[in-house]
């Protein structure tokens, strides 16, 4: 059988609000038995050492007018063989814990209404049956936790408890490692701040001992708990434990009420995506009891991983929410079916696109695929539309011209943007019928090059070392393609209103394209 401890009986024996009046270097003493204050003098009968002493404070001056709880802690302390510690009932004076410190002997005082003889019991029970006792205020711990939950205490409270019955720094982190909450103090307190977990089992940092457990399933965990101090024991991983699974049912509360919440602003930006609101002073009024200001622009910021499914994409909403919610800005968010779209007030942002850009460095942690792309500013709910348009055709265009690794904004495409707003009118079909269709069918049925040497050529300023390089061809090869170009287009390079419109056609061709593509 495990010997128990001061601090054990502290934790696993005595009620929740115990608190340490003094002697806290002595907690590690062993305790034997419990020993409570007799009616009749002596106060204590057969102490043979390692007891500890159950009293109530009011109890003692009624054996003897001249015994004071101070007088009692300095003979149990200076006995031959002294008792463990001194749990104490009732009202604890400075002199009381100056004895205590003196003679190294803890003093714990309980709180008010306890049942002393209920003490008693527990702690007999911990010394008899120490693994029986370890279970059973376990399942208290989690019965506890899961009725702060119930009683909404969130996240702050379930630490609260969980810090008070390990004595220890407690921590909760988001599913990337971001720090949520914490309870903790000195160097484990910065340690929890520092640590950014990604896995359950043992950590060290700062000269501290951590244990961290998984928070929801294995495979897509809600979040992690940590348990920090200078030294862990086995409850310390117990309580871990059941905590990460009291938290797991706070989380999925807060889930359920995030997604109710979602689905509510979800719903309210889809509508005035379908079309300008039939009273603009309701749909106002109702974007304020939601949290936003609607009267000021806003920008559609799209935010996509390939491939996502519903539940990435709800983790990617939560952090894009998370976001901005540290930044103080309230935002709409509305998930669609393969994104996130977020209207992002513009007006209290100097900087916009700055804080796109920071968002994009934050996802990246998390989702190393994501791909973020901007519309235009836009002053009213009616151009919200327009505005994630231009976020859906820089995200399809931006991606081709410039890559993944930056920001895609309708604003930087250029000539693309006056095509993108003609891509649907007979004009631009018929121009680009007549300049390279032919062309575009010609490389589709023989499998040739031409559209790609067109558009290296242009890239390259019609540079023919530079465009020859580029293609890894002969210089001759080039030439010949060049002359394949005019043969079957009918547009000679070195005219320049011919040479213009092609540049202009395969532009218009990578737009055209993209009507598939959207």
């Amino acid at each position: 059988m495990p010997s128990v401890t001061v601090r054990d009986v502290l934790r696993l024996a005595l009620p929740l609000g115990t608190t340490i009046s003094a002697g806290s270097a002595g907690l590690g003493r062993q305790v034997t038995w419990v020993a409570t204050l007799r009616s009749t003098l002596p106060a204590f009968a057969e102490l043979r050492g390692g007891e500890l002493a159950v009293l109530a404070v009011d109890a003692i001056r009624t054996l003897d007018t001249r015994l004071s709880l101070a007088v009692l802690v300095r003979r149990l302390g200076q006995a031959p063989i002294p008792v463990a510690g001194v749990v104490a009932l009732g009202t604890i004076t400075n002199d009381d814990v100056t004895a205590a410190e003196e003679a190294r002997l803890p003093l714990l005082q309980l709180p008010e209404g306890t049942d002393l003889r209920e003490v008693e019991r527990e702690i007999t029970r911990l010394v008899s049956d120490y693994e029986a006792q370890f279970e059973r205020r376990g399942a208290q711990l989690y019965d506890l936790l899961t009725q702060r939950s119930l009683a909404g205490a969130g996240l702050p409270g379930l630490l609260d408890l969980m810090a008070e019955r390990t004595g220890q720094s407690v921590a909760c982190y988001a599913p990337n490692g971001e720090l949520r909450a914490q309870r903790g103090r000195g160097s484990a307190r910065v340690a929890l701040q520092a640590l950014r977990p990604t896995a359950a089992g043992d950590a060290s940092m700062l000269n501290q001992q951590i244990w961290v457990e998984l928070i929801g399933p294995r495979d897509f965990p809600t979040g992690y708990l940590a348990v920090a101090g200078t030294a862990l024991d086995t409850w310390d991983r117990e309580a871990a434990q059941r905590g990460a699974a009291a938290l797991a049912l706070e989380l999925a509360k807060e889930q359920a009420v995030q997604a109710a919440e979602d689905r509510l602003r979800g719903d309210f930006v889809s509508n005035i995506l379908s079309g300008p609101p039939g009273d603009l002073a309701a749909a106002l009024q109702r974007g304020q009891e939601l949290g936003y200001t609607l009267t000021v622009p806003h920008m559609a910021v799209l935010v996509k991983i390939d491939d996502a499914g519903p539940s990435a994409l709800a983790r990617l909403s939560g952090t894009i929410q998370n976001e901005l919610t540290r930044r103080g800005i309230p935002a709409p968010l509305s998930r669609r079916e393969s994104s996130v779209l977020c209207m992002l007030p513009t007006a209290t942002n100097a900087r916009p696109r700055e804080l796109v850009e920071q968002l994009r460095e934050r996802l990246l942690i998390d989702y190393p695929q994501v791909l973020l792309a901007v519309g235009t500013p836009v002053a009213t709910l009616a151009e919200w539309r327009r505005s994630l348009e231009e976020a859906e055709q820089a995200m399809v265009l931006g991606r081709q011209l410039f890559g993944p690794g930056r920001v895609l904004a309708f604003s930087d495409l250029g000539v693309y943007r006056l095509l993108v707003r003609l891509r649907e009118t007979p004009e631009l079909w018929t121009f680009y019928r007549e300049t390279l269709s032919r062309l575009a069918d010609y490389d589709q049925r023989q499998g040739a090059d031409l559209i790609k040497t067109l558009d290296a050529y242009f890239n390259h300023l019609g540079n023919l070392r530079a465009t020859s390089g580029a293609l890894h061809v002969h210089r001759n090869t080039l030439l010949y393609r060049l002359e394949r170009i005019k043969d079957i287009s009918g547009m000679d390079l070195d005219n320049a209103e011919e040479h213009f419109a092609l540049w202009l056609a395969l532009r218009a061709h990578r737009v055209l394209s993209t009507i598939e593509e959207g």
